[in-house]
């Protein structure tokens, strides 16, 4: 299976490069089991990861790399693996539940669902990622009663350090234990407990590889989506009157950073609703699409790049005008779920991103906002250039505790740049730098650079201790340490932080 790579497996946005001994690509649970014990056996380390579409060192490895975006099920059933109701205590349940395939990117799996009628309860605005590596790192749509995307987890199968398949499940979960046995005999292994389902589920790469999820589903759905362009003073005064965010299904914000003429900032606001059953489609106008498309060739970004890093005085005004283009217009966009989430041809800007979670109680995380606009301004009169809005979203709390949404409705603040502008990463860690500062949380999967320092890791997440225990259950060889593990102080042999 030895697979020697003497070029470097970049990410998605080329912005990560992992130099590992060996990647290797399995097709099969069998195939995957192997490999994990071989490196185990050797006392190596392994790192799985599929699309690549973090871009912190998350994904970095030395040694082995694998790469999952090939475990999918047999080819009658795709992205979307049996469910094995039969080894249910309740065959039949309320809420559509789906299994769905380590390797199957979210596109694949819109398309099957909307085959059976179905279609994810909430999403992020890309499609090209797999939904288990989007699962493990907490990513999230938007939405004050939609938590992030693991939370619809009810049950996943794990490879562990042994190459042993452990099912896990919360304490009242779906599968009989006896039906189980029945089948598997002493195979594969049933856990079902809460103190190591929610510490699992959101597990960074960290204790194992996620071979397969069952995540909750919809029946399908259309939504109802409005764009308009509002000045932030306005709608800073909504959220700091409360309400609004409960008006919306999804309630999503825009800011262009750079301050207008008459003091206050423009902003793009999207309200989300589902739409009456029996709405007729409004998809966006082929004029939209074909603006999108043509502003998003390579040649065109390459074009847009140079102008701003030629002229950042331009950048402000271009932004303004990118905001209006994203309005929807004389009539409001309606469309399949699926369709409305993701945000099209933007998905394939190159650019770098950190992302920041700040928690809603006692609207302090609006302080967050006006810090971080005042920041811009700041590294502006120093040459540093923001090209991009800020985007805002607003997400409920998480029953894990390594999710970055735990336990709390949360803002979330993402700040992206293109990845040929001048002093992005300066830009980048100024940002990390000040979020941090005020209590923000990054993104697993996004930039972060200072989380290393000692101690940040257990005042950030208080519950670190819960995750800690699995962690030296699932990793005692160390296998799953990596490069990430490492930096965060999760490798040391105690298990303990300092």
């Amino acid at each position: 299976m030895k697979n020697p790579c003497a070029a470097p497996w970049i990410n998605w946005s080329g912005t990560q490069e992992v130099y590992a001994r060996r990647v290797e690509r399995p097709t099969t649970l069998a195939g995957l089991q192997e490999l994990v014990r071989d490196v185990s056996a050797r006392r190596g380390r392994l790192k799985a990861v599929a699309t690549g579409l973090s871009f912190s060192d998350i994904l970095q490895t030395e040694d082995t790399l694998v790469e999952t975006t090939g475990l999918l099920g047999e080819p009658d059933t795709g992205a979307l693996l049996p469910l094995e109701q039969e080894l249910w205590h309740v065959p039949a349940h309320r809420t559509p539940l789906v299994r769905v395939a380590c390797g199957a990117r979210i596109r694949a799996l819109n398309a099957a669902l909307q085959q059976a009628g179905l279609a994810f309860t909430n999403l992020g605005g890309y499609d090209g990622q797999t939904l288990v590596g989007a699962l493990s790192t907490s990513t999230h749509g938007s939405g004050l009663s939609l938590p992030p995307l693991s939370d619809a987890v009810r049950s996943f199968d794990l490879v562990t350090a042994s190459g042993e398949l452990l099912r896990l499940e919360p304490s009242r979960g779906l599968t009989d234990p006896t039906k189980f046995s029945h089948r598997y005999g002493n195979t594969r292994t049933l856990v079902q407990s809460d103190a190591w389902f929610w510490p699992a589920v959101v597990g960074l790469g960290c204790l194992g590889v996620v071979h397969s999820a069952v995540v909750a589903v919809s029946p399908a759905y259309r939504l109802h989506e409005r764009r308009r362009v509002r000045a932030w003073s306005s709608v800073e005064s909504e959220l700091r009157a409360g309400g609004v965010l409960r008006q919306f299904r999804n309630y999503e914000i825009l800011i262009n950073p750079y301050v207008r003429h008459d003091g206050d900032y423009s902003c793009l606001v999207t309200e989300r609703n589902i739409a009456a059953p029996d709405a007729r489609r409004v998809p966006l106008p082929p004029e939209r699409r074909s603006a999108e498309s043509t502003t998003f060739l390579a040649t065109s970004q390459t074009g847009v790049l140079e102008l701003m890093n030629a002229e950042p005085r331009m950048i402000p005004g271009m932004l303004e005008a990118g905001l209006g283009a994203l309005e929807t217009g004389p009539e409001d966009h309606v469309d399949e779920s699926f369709l409305v989430y993701n945000v099209g041809r933007i998905n394939t800007a190159h650019v770098v991103a950190g992302e920041y979670f700040f928690p809603l109680k006692d609207r302090t995380y609006l302080c967050a906002v006006r810090e971080l606009l005042a920041l811009v301004e700041k590294n502006r009169r120093r040459g540093i250039h923001q090209p991009t809005p800020f985007a805002l979203r607003f997400v409920a709390g998480s029953r894990a505790p390594l999710s970055m949404a735990r336990d709390e409705p949360h803002l979330t603040i993402e700040l992206s740049l293109f990845r040929g502008s001048p002093r992005a990463a300066e830009a980048l860690l100024s940002y990390e730098r000040l979020c941090l500062a005020l209590g923000g949380r990054p993104h697993w999967g996004q930039m972060h650079e200072l989380t290393g320092e000692p101690g940040w890791l257990r005042r950030a997440y208080p519950r670190l201790d819960a995750f800690l225990t699995v962690f030296q259950n699932f990793n005692q060889s160390g296998v799953f340490n990596n490069h990430f593990t490492d930096r965060l102080g999760l490798s040391l042999p105690s298990g303990r932080l300092p």
